[in-house]
């Protein structure tokens, strides 16, 4: 499976990419992967030839597509319709061929192509065809290239002598940028995402310093508004929001309550810490009260000192030093644009709950103290689980669960869409957790995927995200997967397991169903579970 390997980029694409894939190498190098390309000029070739570098690879597949290479040398744009008629049921049908996952680009149209009305219909017509067969198949992403060219701040996009004669549609500084986002892109399928940003507030949020210039004195500008929409596009997209501050809280409150040019509000911050004590102290606080790893945290502040201080104490925390631009220039959006540690390439609907579950967390804490034991709180709390069956639909949130779930992993085996597929297609089955309680919805938080072995259902993933545990969602998972195996024939549940320094909670269950203690450098193995004892137990009866 994917954390067995060490993937890196293959590339495809309907024109020259010599001097791309130089650069994109150069940007792998430091993370020991590297790049392969199919022949010139090849799309569809390499994706029906079982030996192409694209079907025998299992990273990240990048195609890059210009429209008006379809038909390039005909003397009309209508002669490409019998390319790209081909093109398109070959790439419906690609991540099923293979292992990776697969990005996707439709790069930008020469101004001569544009300047022709004839093909400017035409290239808009293929693009969006292009665009309508990617975006819904699962394990393959339509990537936006549309503001590449202010991100990197690249002045001219085409070379249409170096596309003339050698068929290099783009300038060395749009390329450049080009192999940038791209390799940014794919990282995001081999890195962990960061899910919390930690924000300061003074020189940072605003220009000014709010315990001498009051709430209404410190400055919102341009800068800083586009700094506060950019937070917020974060929290839609998932990452929680704290802020991290040197100031009394009630200057900070005020300007979050009277300034108008806020964008962001107190109601999008799940926590906080405001206060004089130093700010590394208080990442650990933060990481302690969200139960979330210091390596999933990003610190945003414009203080170079205190940016040094919390690189050197927490190593594993995302620094971003945030440029101290007059807040009407762009200087500080852009580099935040800029900034590897916000690259996320898919955004599931569990990623858009986050924020609003962290945000009913406090109520779920008031209840646990008020109660006089636990079995009372989790009866109050109204847990409510279902199991459904692993669909298309839930791939992408599937893969994102077997790469970011650490704690309650059993096996901690990442797989890929089209893994998870391929599993699918073989006669494997799959089954995703989703949890509600009285507070809200926790969203699609576990995954299971078997495969049965004459009267053996053998179980080679079995995880649940840290937001539930401690809710007994695992002993529920348990039973409801020995009832299918029930249903299926099978009289025995074969989970595989394999310790990690990270991984307690689910050792903790496994020595529960054993008997035996699971130890951190213990080898894999295998426990098997009666099925027979688990159909129908009583909730107090499970481990």
């Amino acid at each position: 499976m994917s954390d067995a390997r060490n993937p890196g980029i293959a590339l495809a694409a309907t024109f020259t990419t010599d001097g791309l894939k130089d650069a994109m190498a150069r940007r792998l190098q430091e993370t020991g992967r590297e790049i392969q390309a199919a022949p010139y000029g090849q799309l569809v070739e390499p994706m029906l030839d079982p030996g192409s570098v694209l079907l025998t690879h299992a990273g990240v597949n990048v195609l890059l597509v210009r429209a008006e290479d379809l038909y390039r040398g005909a003397s009309a744009p209508s002669a490409g319709d019998r390319l790209l008629d081909e093109l398109l049921p070959v790439l419906s049908a690609a991540p099923t061929r293979s292992a990776a996952t697969w990005l996707v680009a439709l790069t930008p149209p020469s101004p001569g192509a544009l300047a022709d009305p004839v093909a400017a219909r035409w290239i808009e017509a293929a693009t969006q065809r292009i665009a309508e067969t990617v975006e819904p198949l699962p394990g393959m992403h339509l990537v936006s290239l549309d503001d590449l060219t202010d991100r990197y701040d690249v002045p001219e996009t085409h070379d249409e002598y170096a596309d003339r004669i050698a068929h290099l549609p783009y300038t060395d500084g749009y390329f450049d940028a080009l192999a940038d986002w791209l390799v940014r892109l794919a990282a995001t399928t081999w890195n962990r995402p960061r899910k919390v940003v930690v924000l300061d507030c003074d020189n940072t949020l605003w220009a000014g310093v709010c315990g001498e210039d009051g709430p209404l004195g410190v400055e919102i500008g341009p800068g800083r508004r586009k700094v506060q929409e950019f937070m917020l596009d974060q929290r839609a997209r998932g990452r929680l929001l704290c802020l991290c501050s040197r100031n009394e809280e009630a200057d900070v409150q005020a300007v979050f309550a009277e300034n108008p040019g806020m964008v962001l509000t107190m109601a999008d911050i799940t926590a906080h810490r405001i206060g004089w004590q130093p700010k590394a102290q208080y990442l650990a606080e933060l990481s302690q009260q969200l139960g979330l790893a210091l390596n999933s945290f990003v610190f945003v502040d414009d203080d170079a000192v205190e940016c040094a201080s919390v690189r050197a104490q927490l190593p594993e925390v995302a620094v971003v030093e945030l440029s101290r631009d007059t807040d009407g220039a762009d200087a500080a959006p852009r580099q935040l644009a800029r900034e590897t540690a916000f690259d996320q390439l898919t955004v599931t609907d569990e990623d858009r709950l986050r924020a609003d579950w962290y945000g009913a967390e406090p109520e779920r804490r008031a209840l646990e103290q008020s109660v006089a034991d636990y079995e009372e709180f989790l009866a109050r709390c109204a847990i409510d689980v279902t199991m459904e069956e692993l669909t298309d639909s839930a791939l992408d949130r599937a893969a994102q669960l077997t790469s970011r779930t650490t704690q309650f992993t059993l096996a901690g085996t990442a797989f890929t869409v089209p893994e998870l597929r391929r599993l699918l297609d073989g006669g494997g089955r799959g089954w995703t957790v989703r949890v509600r309680d009285v507070f809200g919805d926790y969203g699609t938080v576990g995954l299971v995927l078997a495969r049965a072995d004459a009267d053996v259902l053998d179980v080679p993933v079995f995880l649940l995200s840290c937001r539930v545990l401690n809710r007994r969602v695992e002993t529920r998972m348990l039973r409801m997967l020995s009832e299918k195996a029930h249903a299926a024939g099978c009289r025995t549940l074969r989970l595989a397991y394999r310790p990690t320094r990270r991984n307690a909670p689910a050792r903790q269950f496994l020595q529960q169903l054993s008997g035996s203690a699971v130890g951190a450098e213990d080898a894999p193995g295998t426990v098997e579970v009666r099925v027979a004892d688990w159909i129908d137990a009583p909730v107090a009866a499970a481990p």
